[in-house]
């Protein structure tokens, strides 16, 4: 109200000496009638009533002005509230898909590190059992090779038990010679074998 007082003081002040005519005119003014001062105040009033219609509906547009702004808040602050309630939505769906992503590699990460360990056992498993099957057939093969030789052995050893037999009977009956023959018991002497 203080502004609209203001501007209308202001503005009465610029049209007053308007109105009023110079007063520094030379020439004195025709005498006003009581007719002519009643138009003009009725005039003046007229114009005043104008300027008090304009004042009201300066001050109904400020008040219109007023409930535009109220409005545009309320409008701003219901967007705002819709904004924050979508990007809370976004952002609760974003983590759900970044949760979802997260286990989805987790269970494909589990499933590699199965199938892997699966290859690794089944490797392990392949390389043992040519290990095994290795030694086996070495340990075959040297048997069947040793066999023939341990029957060679075999014989061997009973030919010798029984060239045993015999050469400490000729060692025997060498020992009876070399009491007789002083030559035989030198040569048995020299082979330590009297």
């Amino acid at each position: 109200m203080g502004v609209m007082l203001r501007w209308f003081l202001g503005t009465c002040l610029l049209v007053l000496p308007v109105l009023s005519g110079p007063v520094w005119a030379v020439e004195a003014a025709p005498a006003l009638t009581d007719r002519e001062i009643v138009e003009r105040l009725t005039r003046l009033e007229g114009g005043l009533q104008g300027v008090r219609d304009a004042i009201q509906q300066l001050r109904a547009d400020m008040q219109q002005l007023r409930a535009d702004i109220q409005q545009l808040r309320e409008d701003m602050t219901r967007q705002d509230q819709q904004l924050r309630e979508d990007m809370t939505r976004q952002d609760q769906q974003l983590r759900e898909d970044m949760t979802r992503q997260i286990q989805q590699l987790r269970e494909d990460m589990n499933q590699q590190f199965a199938q892997q360990f699966r290859l690794t056992l089944a490797v392990l498993g392949a390389f043992t059992a040519l290990v095994v099957a290795i030694i086996g057939f070495a340990l075959w093969d040297r048997r069947t090779m040793i066999r023939p030789f341990e029957r060679v052995v075999k014989s061997l050893e009973a030919d010798l038990s029984t060239n045993r037999q015999r050469v400490e009977a000729l060692l025997e009956a060498l020992r009876s010679l070399g009491q007789r023959d002083p030559e035989v018991a030198n040569v048995l002497k020299q082979f330590n074998l009297l």
